[in-house]
């Protein structure tokens, strides 16, 4: 079995699909005594990229998106442009659907 650490690196560079990720951090439920990981633009802007090419879809961004936004053992500040982003990805129905044109936007004001 994975550590914690490493499932939760594995989810803020989506380097599986996340709800095999979700699965195996649910063995670790959701209190955390301290962060593992700091989420940053590079991981926003690589997830974005990878939207740009093709490689996810707008629902598979939501997603992972929502999993980090709720975790506590993964570090951001609510306010600066990386929580922004998260916050707008996690929720497009209250922001705004995630398009070629708004990711672009978005790694162009993570830069």
């Amino acid at each position: 079995m994975d550590s914690r650490e490493s499932l939760v690196q594995a989810l803020l560079s989506f380097a599986r699909p996340v709800p095999d990720i979700a699965r195996d951090l649910s063995a670790y439920g959701w209190d955390a005594p301290r962060p593992l990981a700091a989420l940053d633009a590079t991981h926003v802007s690589s997830v974005l990229n990878r939207y740009i090419a093709g490689e996810f879809s707008a629902a598979q961004v939501e997603e992972w998106a929502n999993r980090i936004e709720c975790r506590e053992d993964i570090d951001y500040d609510p306010s600066s442009a990386v929580g922004l982003a998260l916050h707008e990805l996690a929720n497009p129905l209250l922001t705004q659907p995630l398009t070629k044109q708004s990711a672009t936007t978005l790694v162009a004001t993570l830069s």
